[in-house]
């Protein structure tokens, strides 16, 4: 079986959807990786985010990596979050992934999307902040392609425009 490609992405742009929509596809909420969630499980998931008084997993984030290369053996795509360890953790290991990231007038958009999930204000608003910090960072990593989502597109528009899926 070939592995499966990574898609590091941004936060808002269609990932769980996109998840959900194709079996050969998965996305790797990580949030199920690095909190704890007991007594959070009543939470529906989005409005969890953003909680910070969660314990942090112990196993964070190597529970994580193990997850995101066991995936890589079973689908052809592994949408992942865009955490600083877990780029460092490719690019030190040499593995090959795609950066899907919007593109900065996306403001807006994202965060109409973050509270039409469910999001909390505190969610939200970091994810604001880190659409413009974000980008001064991503330069010092070398993804194999940067997908730029624009304003009103999603991760699925992009990855079919670039041949990824049909």
């Amino acid at each position: 079986m070939s592995k499966g490609i990574i898609v590091a992405g941004f936060g808002a742009i269609g990932k769980t959807t996109l998840g959900n929509k194709y079996n050969n596809i998965i996305d790797l909420e990580s949030g199920y990786y690095k909190w704890d969630n007991t007594g959070f499980e009543h939470i529906p998931y989005e409005q969890r985010k953003g909680k910070n008084e969660r314990p942090e997993n112990h196993e964070w984030p190597n529970n994580y990596h193990k997850a995101v290369l066991e995936a890589m053996e079973k689908y052809d795509i592994v949408l992942t979050s865009m955490h600083w360890h877990l780029l460092d953790f490719l690019e030190e290991n040499n593995i090959e992934y795609y950066l899907a990231y919007p593109t900065l007038d996306s403001e807006k958009v994202l965060e109409e999307r973050c509270y039409a999930r469910g999001n909390n204000k505190t969610f939200t608003e970091k994810l604001k902040i880190n659409l413009y910090d974000w980008y001064e960072k991503l330069k010092n990593y070398h993804p194999k392609k940067v997908l730029m989502i624009q304003k009103n597109q999603y991760l699925e528009d992009v990855l079919k425009i670039n041949g990824l899926i049909k």
